[in-house]
């Protein structure tokens, strides 16, 4: 026979009868033992009023029975100071009633939430209440609010081939091999020949809160068709740029250009040095003292033997370059500098600048390479060339198989090293700050004697100049805060791209400096990564 009485309106536990009229129950761990022993064992325990039931009192049937209550399973909603993610808490029931979906979808509705709920994670996360004890707590995400989508800017789709194209594409014969000296004919368009394609910039997708509030998205940034020399926008369609001259098409990066080409088979004394306004193409060699210039793109399907090559363009030389040993500080025989990409199959006592990249598909040999960004010898993805000693004069990024020689031949290599400029362009807005801040503090005391100047006509004319003259240090003192930041950030982001990789092995000999930085390599290292990490340089395996 039971002795408890259990409402299920108020959820209270009570004794049938006072532990004295009873005689049943003796002690208060007695009175605990059976309740945690029946089926209200989950219920919270009143040991205020349960110890009262046992204490010695002459008006003991004043005491109130009720020794226990049924708690329900309660729900907490926390959301996040940017309103994109919604928590809940539960605290499990004890003896009580379990929360259910119903009771989960109101909290989400009085909290305010109406996006972004998850039918399935709110379902788990009420089902988790029979694995946890009673009047424990566990949380899980139950709501996310989406970040906007930024849009996609504008791009442009080149329609057609160009010279450089032909060069790396050797064709193909029968049986599957490839003729590395059969290139296909070249690449010309006519007036009216589709050269590039606008693909417009996107709105992207817009956001939104638990709440529901929408978050705006930043649209794409737009850039339109560039027509250069040669080129026009097509009148049917002005997201359509169309050759306006029989020419070969040079591309550009918003738009692309049409050169007349000119056309050798080699460079030689009977040809005499090129100086030419469109691209040129050589189907032999440039030999030894000739000077190729051009404003388009140059192209050499053979050697270049310590020859002059200049371009304004782009240079691809398919076999390779080639110079004479030179002494101590003495001038290279060849050179090969130009504004965009260049390519060439070797290079051997060169001198190659670029202000792009360069690309170099076997070896360079005791030569000095420059470029802004990337040079990487060997194929693209995992370049396994090498490079045997020289100088990497500067570079943002290097990639080869292998760096210097068993025998220790001396290679340096220079990364970075535009922080420099960048460290000189941060001095003198530094400098140019502190002078601003003594004119700005002279004028603070011209300031303070102009307004003691007894006639009011010439002390608000002196009061005016002062005015004009805080107002223009005002001014530049913006700006210097503008280009400092944008220095800074050049800074940063130079130092956190530039690395050497090496895919084979690194040799004695090397020495690598990235921005100020130098370090010496005395022995042999397998594949790594080096790059500079908190201003010292560091390698990774």
């Amino acid at each position: 026979m039971s002795v408890f009485s259990f409402n299920q309106q108020t959820g209270y536990l009570s004794l049938l009868k006072h532990p004295i009229d009873s005689g049943f129950i003796a002690t208060t761990t007695q009175l605990i033992t059976l309740i945690e022993q029946s089926q209200y064992c989950d219920f919270e325990i009143i040991a205020v009023n349960i110890s009262k039931l046992f204490a010695q009192s002459k008006n003991y049937q004043s005491e109130s029975l009720i020794v226990a209550h049924a708690i329900n399973a309660a729900i907490t909603i926390n959301i996040d100071d940017k309103n994109m993610v919604a928590e809940a808490t539960i605290k499990t029931a004890k003896g009580g009633v379990l929360l259910s979906m119903q009771d989960a979808q109101k909290a989400l509705f009085d909290a305010g939430i109406s996006k972004g709920i998850s039918p399935q994670a709110l379902d788990n996360f009420l089902g988790q209440q029979f694995e946890h004890p009673a009047g424990s707590e566990y949380s899980a995400i139950i709501a996310h609010g989406r970040n906007p989508k930024k849009g996609l800017d504008a791009k442009f789709v080149r329609l057609c081939s160009t010279a450089q194209d032909r060069v790396l594409s050797p064709q193909a014969k029968e049986g599957g091999k490839v003729d590395m000296k059969n290139l296909g004919a070249i690449i010309t368009v006519k007036p009216g020949t589709p050269l590039m394609q606008r693909v417009a910039a996107t709105l992207g997708e817009d956001g939104y809160t638990v709440f529901g509030d929408i978050i705006l998205a930043k649209p794409g940034k737009e850039h339109q068709l560039q027509p250069f020399e040669g080129t026009k926008i097509d009148p049917n369609n002005p997201n359509i740029l169309i050759a306006d001259c029989k020419g070969v098409p040079v591309a550009l990066p918003r738009g692309m250009r049409v050169d007349d080409v000119l056309c050798f088979d080699n460079v030689d004394v009977s040809t005499g040095h090129i100086n030419f306004t469109g691209s040129v193409i050589i189907s032999g060699d440039i030999k030894d003292g000739m000077h190729v210039k051009a404003n388009g793109d140059i192209t050499v399907l053979g050697f270049v033997e310590s020859g002059t090559i200049h371009s304004k363009g782009a240079v691809t030389i398919m076999l390779g370059a080639i110079g004479r040993k030179r002494e101590v500080d003495e001038a290279f025989s060849c050179h090969i500098i130009a504004q965009r990409t260049i390519c060439v199959g070797y290079a051997q006592y060169c001198h190659i600048e670029t202000a792009q990249d360069l690309f170099i598909e076997r070896q360079a040999l005791h030569c000095d390479l420059r470029a802004k960004r990337l040079i990487r010898v060997g194929k693209a993805n995992n370049p396994r060339g090498k490079i045997i000693g020289g100088n990497i004069l500067d570079a943002l990024r290097l990639e080869t198989g292998e760096l210097g020689a068993p025998a220790g031949t001396k290679t340096k290599v220079f990364l970075a090293q535009h922080w420099f400029e960048l460290r000189e362009k941060q001095t003198e807005i530094f400098d140019f700050e502190k002078l601003l801040a003594d004119k700005s503090a002279v004028l603070k005391n011209a300031r303070i004697k102009a307004n003691k100047i007894p006639a009011p006509a010439q002390r608000q004319l002196y009061l005016d100049k002062i005015k004009l003259n805080e107002q223009h240090i005002q001014t530049r003192t913006a700006q210097l805060q503008r280009q400092k930041q944008l220095i800074k950030h050049k800074i940063m982001q130079l130092l956190a791209t530039s690395h050497l990789k090496v895919n084979d092995l690194m040799h004695p000999g090397v020495e690598l400096k990235i921005a100020k930085d130098t370090k010496q390599f005395s022995r042999i290292y397998p594949p790594h990564l080096v790059k500079l990490s908190e201003g010292k340089i560091t390698q990774t395996f």
